[in-house]
């Protein structure tokens, strides 16, 4: 039931993150685009779209369910294959690049005013809400992890808007995240030992070698990236044939070419290579350099611009740790003496008890909240949080623990 419920958004999702890597191997092939279509699903390739004889006979029912982007492409292919031109195909493909690179224009604009917003919101506007609500009687604490509950989905949501999902960085394997499996043991000593906020303690410390797996998954990543548009640059300029240039230093046979990898980018690069090597055409192997670069480069560009976001991020975290230690330290100060005073005008202290007691889950939900919207915005996936995660959670702790040490000393 639930397979069924989630498969029409799955398709879309996969359609629409395939959209440009498909359109890069219909462009670059020599073939008409629906019989490379037809090739690239006999190799085990886009599967899941339409196939050859359906695509003809009725597209519009085939084209049902997938991405405007992808039934644009596809509906350009079957004009191509029915008036057997491929400059139909390129005619008809020259607005969907287009759009393309108006999207990659859009994004580098958008991706860092959205991540400002969504920060902003986490720490300091969150914070000032809760002190308010902690002031005026109980509610704070949960408003606060409420807050980073829904920020951390609207991170998502709006993550997957403004940074183009064709061009983001795969999913890491799922057993790199069993590393995390040990915040739990580490949060049941720290708390044996009584050692202050020991859930927002574990996350940092229990979060440190998923962190760098994944950075070095993301390293490699942006690598391939790399080798595969310098593949596509010494094949472009080779002399003859380009497999003599290609052999030896990137592939050792044409079968090479066609191994899946977890970059659809770098797969449909690839697959474009194998297709102009097996049907000839070598010139179309400058318009996949030149399509290929302005990708790369404009996420190179973006990753650059966008590697301050974890200072943005540690900067949040240590305005809004220190708002609320600030926060706990004064509350003797406050409902000293003058507590009755106070009470009459409906303030009392029971809002900050409720925030002391659940300081260690509020700022373990920020920490959270903070890492899904870095590499929401920084990486196109929410799933590479947990890069982010020491580092937040460590920067939320010591700031906490710092402030409360020394605040009292300012009130004396």
């Amino acid at each position: 039931m639930f397979r069924s419920l989630f498969r029409p958004i799955k398709l879309w999702l996969q359609s629409e993150k395939d959209a440009a890597s498909l359109a890069l191997i219909l462009l670059s092939s020599s073939e008409l685009p629906l019989t490379t279509l037809r090739e690239l699903q006999a190799q085990g390739f886009y599967t899941y779209l339409p196939y050859y004889e359906a695509l003809l006979t009725n597209p519009d029912r085939a084209l049902r369910g997938l991405s405007d982007k992808m039934k644009k492409i596809l509906d350009a292919a079957v004009v191509a294959q029915r008036s057997g031109r491929r400059e139909a195909l390129e005619e008809k493909l020259r607005d969907v690049v287009a759009e393309l690179r108006t999207a990659l224009d859009l994004a580098d604009y958008n991706v860092g005013n959205m991540y400002m917003v969504v920060s902003t919101f986490i720490g300091m506007v969150t914070g000032m809400v809760v002190s308010t609500l902690a002031l005026m009687g109980p509610g704070g604490a949960m408003a606060a992890i409420a807050s980073a509950f829904f920020a951390s989905l609207f991170s998502i949501a709006v993550g997957v808007v403004a940074y183009p999902i064709e061009y983001s960085l795969p999913t890491p394997p799922a057993k790199s995240y069993l590393p995390l499996a040990s915040i739990i043991p580490l949060y049941l000593l720290l708390s044996f030992l009584n050692v202050p906020l020991p859930l927002t303690l574990s996350i940092a410390l229990g979060s440190i070698l998923t962190s760098a797996l994944h950075f070095v998954y993301v390293r490699r990543q942006v690598k391939e990236l790399l080798d595969t548009r310098e593949m596509v640059r010494v094949a472009s300029r080779a002399v003859g044939n380009p497999y003599r240039s290609l052999k030896g230093r990137f592939i050792e046979n044409p079968e090479d070419l066609i191994r899946p990898t977890d970059n659809g980018l770098v797969q449909a690069v690839k697959l474009a290579v194998f297709q102009i090597l097996l049907h000839g055409g070598y010139e179309f192997l400058e318009k996949l350099e030149d399509h290929y670069s302005r990708i790369v480069d404009f996420i190179l560009r973006l990753r650059s611009k966008t590697r301050v976001f974890l200072i943005y991020a540690v900067i949040e975290a240590v305005m809004v740790s220190m708002m609320y230690a600030i926060l706990v330290s004064v509350k003797p100060l406050l409902f000293g003496a003058g507590a009755e005073a106070l009470a009459t005008i409906g303030i009392t202290s029971a809002g900050l008890d409720e925030l002391e007691q659940n300081m260690d889950l509020i700022l373990s939900s920020v920490a959270l909240a903070l890492s899904i919207a870095t590499s929401s915005f920084r990486e196109g996936k929410p799933t590479l949080f947990t890069i982010y995660m020491p580092v937040i959670a460590l920067t939320l702790y010591a700031s906490y623990m710092m402030a409360l040490a020394f605040t009292p000393s300012l009130f004396r």
